[in-house]
């Protein structure tokens, strides 16, 4: 009688520990994938920015076509959409210039 007794208890405890890491584990994966949206909206926003501030402009520097192809790297490795990507088309068809 004991030992069954131990072995529901022992079920029990490890069903009891298996749903708490189930819960867990749900948590931790929402959180990372509410990171992973903030920070794709925040490239996001950086991109447009320096869409529209370089239009405004006419021509981009070189260090500001580099700063938006490593953000749209890393927004496109994010599952970033073709709405941003066309606009980094037309900042890398810009005029380039130094300053």
């Amino acid at each position: 009688m004991a030992a069954i007794a131990a072995e529901w208890w022992l079920k029990w405890l490890f069903g009891l520990i298996g749903g708490g890491l189930i819960v867990i584990v749900r948590m931790l994966w929402r959180k990372q994938r509410a990171t992973e949206l903030g920070i794709q909206a925040l490239l996001r926003d950086r991109i447009l920015r320096a869409y529209y501030h370089y239009q405004e402009r006419g021509t981009i520097t070189l260090h500001g076509l580099e700063n938006v192809n490593k953000l749209y790297e890393q927004y496109h490795n994010l599952g970033g959409n073709g709405t941003v990507t066309k606009l980094v088309e037309d900042l890398r068809k810009m005029e380039v210039v130094d300053g």
